[in-house]
């Protein structure tokens, strides 16, 4: 989903409404949409030394080392500051995850990356589960 798909499902909802998405920027793994000061915005996740965060290199800023950690912080209005963002209402999925999907977040799940080589599997398919080893 991009960046306009995820401000049409935010249009109309409530401040802290959010929903995390994969990054369209190769470098970011993660971002977070969400509706903040009438109006969507939204936040790449950084993932650095094994931390997550919306400044991974900032040390004053919250790291966690799960993403669903780092989100959690943020639903705490006392624990933002006025410039991060306040993410309360998670918006739910309408739609199943594809098959496809959830077979590779089971593989990946069960091995490691470098340990993808070693599968009885296409080298197509290794590619595309490094690919989205996370």
């Amino acid at each position: 989903m991009d960046r306009n798909e995820a401000e049409a499902l935010l249009e109309g909802k409530p401040e802290g409404t959010f929903l995390l998405r994969d990054s369209a920027q190769e470098d970011y793994l993660f971002s977070v949409s969400f509706h903040g000061y009438n109006r969507s915005l939204h936040a790449r996740i950084e993932q650095w030394n094994h931390n997550f965060s919306f400044d991974a290199h900032d040390p004053c800023v919250f790291h966690s080392s799960t993403v669903t950690g780092l989100l959690e912080h943020y639903k705490d209005p006392s624990s933002c500051m006025f410039f991060e963002p306040l993410l309360t209402i998670s918006l739910n999925r309408t739609f199943p995850f594809s098959l496809q999907c959830i077979c590779r977040a089971v593989i990946c799940r069960c091995t490691t990356y470098d340990g993808i080589d070693g599968l009885p599997l296409p080298s197509m398919l290794q590619d595309i589960l490094k690919e989205y080893h996370y």
